[in-house]
């Protein structure tokens, strides 16, 4: 297991990102085919995923966010934990085989209909190149399957907040490790680095990745006949229903804000499929309050 100790691997990338959130922005570390970049936060991006709602469905999908949250309002720490918890666990279910077709929804490339943007590659791809082939892309559980046994089962297994479409040999890559700086390049993925216990993403979807996982520990709480999902602070849990690294994950919250593609797609998840939300993602702020 990798001992727990600040990793020197990126200072100049780590000292950038912290001055991009300083400052507002969202920092794009590799440089990906103009497609790839799509979802995240340039201008003209933003009002391209904008753009794939008409002006009456944002503004209703707003007020309804709001409305979402009125029986949380006030509350902080454990307090607010619990009343999320209840609160996202009122929900409707897809099966796994579902999950393909709901994917090709909620990680559609706005600039092309026709295909989905991977989460650690940024790269889009044909919706159609599906499967298990390298290549292909297939479903990434951020949070790892095994970290818990939960497996593919309907509930965690399939709960779309914390699937996302990913190139099956970074998948390998990624494997079931926890989150954390540093470790090696990998392969067909620029801007994401492994070990033998984590996994770090690219800097754009750092934020996203910290927001799914707290997403699961909140949603799944051993109450209702699955593990109870929580983050701790070290990396290597195995099987045990934990996944760390939690500071770095709380860090990464910050220095990635959400961008509108991370919107969009909770809004398409809490539409059309499982009727409930990321609160983490309209809240970003709930995650230091909480932990």
């Amino acid at each position: 297991m990798t001992p727990h100790h600040p990793r020197p691997a990126h200072p100049v990338r780590r000292t950038a990102l912290a001055l991009a959130a300083a400052a507002g922005l969202l920092l794009t570390t590799q440089s990906l085919p103009a497609a790839a970049d799509t979802p995240r936060p340039a201008a003209a991006t933003d009002s391209t995923v904008t753009a794939t709602d008409s002006t009456t469905t944002a503004s209703v999908t707003t007020a309804a966010a709001a409305d979402y949250y009125a029986s949380v309002e006030g509350k902080t720490g454990a307090t607010l934990k619990s009343a999320l918890h209840t609160l996202i666990s009122d929900q409707d279910t897809v099966t796994y085989s579902q999950v393909w077709d709901a994917l090709k929804k909620t990680d559609e490339d706005p600039a092309n209909p026709d295909n989905v943007v991977e989460l650690y590659t940024g790269k889009s791809i044909a919706k159609s190149r599906q499967g298990g082939a390298q290549g292909d892309w297939n479903r990434e559980h951020v949070w790892a399957k095994s970290h818990g046994d939960f497996g593919t089962a309907t509930g965690p297994g399939t709960d779309l907040h914390h699937l996302r479409p990913e190139d099956v040999a970074v998948n390998g890559a990624r494997g079931n490790k926890d989150f954390d700086d540093g470790g090696g390049a990998v392969s067909g993925a620029p801007g994401n680095y492994t070990d033998s216990d984590s996994f770090e993403p690219r800097d754009a979807v750092k934020g996203d990745v910290a927001r799914m996982i707290l997403y699961m520990a909140v949603r799944y709480d051993g109450g209702d006949g699955f593990p109870d999902l929580e983050p701790n602070d070290k990396a290597g849990n195995g099987s045990a229903p934990a996944i760390g690294r939690l500071s770095v994950l709380k860090e990464w919250n910050e220095v990635d804000p959400p961008s509108s593609f991370e919107k969009h797609r909770n809004d398409v998840i809490f539409d059309s499929y499982q009727h409930n939300r990321n609160p983490f993602i309209d809240h970003p702020e709930w995650v230091e309050s909480i932990w």
